[in-house]
């Protein structure tokens, strides 16, 4: 029976998106009985926790991603098997080499290449449909939040673990910017009748200075690495998250979030969003407490967002890249 083998990366200084997206894939797969892989550069423990949750194997390569090749095929690949690629360290050489050992599925953000050598060519954003890719590849093209990969966690009703309104904050598993606390302190002193409650990922830099701030104000509650991010998310009354995976998750448990777009790799975000974005890549705005207090006087606009978000993106993208790969 044909493998799935995932060549991605996750540390404090990348984060952990580009993992967490494949996870998805991993777990439909998983749940079809596929033997899943996870190639990774270095060993994390939240990598290693995750994957044995649902059987996974976890390898780790040393040769750094983009000159790997030969130790993917030592990893005994074989041509029936897929491997999904998702790096931003992949060139479109490197693309050819893996696609001469095995069936290709290259995610991709950027559209950065002239050509794509792949079986499968996967961009969720929903700018995708804009970027040309027809006239660069042979591939099946997967396009759009049709298939966003979302996690399981995000697609079953979770009970709120809190009374009472509140903002959740979550910029990533690394947020190697600093941003989480920052906003999360902005929006405590705006909004001192709401609960302020931030989500750290395991690979957050900050970690030591989100628990400090939280027992010096009350209304913070820092929740670092939750055994369901999902879980903690539920009744939310707004989530301001930076742009990228944690979207389309939003989303998909029909939450209305801001979004903010902190690095160039997620300015896609600007053109076709379900959410109102700001760009802060050149920093925050002065204004982004009336940002967020507009939103929050709208009851009846949050609904509208919310709905417009879960409307756009059903949760089942990674259940349809699967079926693209192996058959339903």
């Amino acid at each position: 029976m044909a493998r799935l083998f995932i060549r991605t990366e996750a540390s404090a200084q990348i984060g952990m998106g580009h993992f967490m997206r494949c996870f998805a894939v991993a777990e439909d797969a998983r749940g079809r009985d596929i033997a899943v892989t996870f190639l990774v550069s270095e060993e994390v423990p939240a990598i290693s926790h995750r994957a044995a949750t649902i059987g996974a194997v976890v390898q780790v390569i040393r040769t750094p991603l983009g000159q790997d090749a030969d130790a993917i095929a030592a990893c005994g690949i074989a041509s029936q098997d897929w491997l999904i690629i998702d790096s931003y360290k992949a060139t479109q050489a490197y693309h050819s080499q893996l696609h001469a050992l095995a069936r290709l599925a290259v995610v991709d953000d950027l559209n950065a290449f002239d050509a794509y050598d792949c079986d499968l060519l996967i961009n969720a954003a929903e700018a995708a449909f804009d970027m040309g890719y027809g006239n660069k590849t042979h591939a099946g093209l997967l396009l759009g939040a049709d298939y966003a990969m979302i996690r399981r966690e995000f697609l079953i009703p979770h009970k709120p673990v809190t009374d009472g309104p509140f903002i959740a904050v979550m910029f990533g598993g690394s947020d190697p910017g600093g941003l989480t606390v920052v906003v999360a302190e902005r929006l405590h002193y705006a909004f001192p009748d709401m609960k302020v409650r931030v989500i750290a990922g395991p690979a957050n830099a900050h970690i030591g200075l989100l628990q400090e701030t939280a027992r010096f104000l009350p209304n913070i509650e820092g929740l670092v690495d939750p055994a369901s991010v999902a879980e903690v998310l539920a009744g939310a009354t707004l989530v301001v998250t930076a742009a990228g995976g944690s979207v389309g998750e939003v989303a998909a448990m029909a939450l209305p979030a801001l979004v903010l777009v902190v690095y160039d790799n997620q300015a896609a975000a600007l053109q076709a969003c379900p959410f109102p974005v700001i760009d802060v890549r050149k920093g925050l705005p002065d204004d982004l407490e009336a940002h967020v207090a507009a939103l929050l006087d709208d009851a009846d606009g949050l609904k509208a967002i919310a709905a417009r978000g879960h409307a756009i993106v059903d949760g089942k993208g990674a259940q349809r890249i699967v079926e693209a790969m192996f058959g339903a």
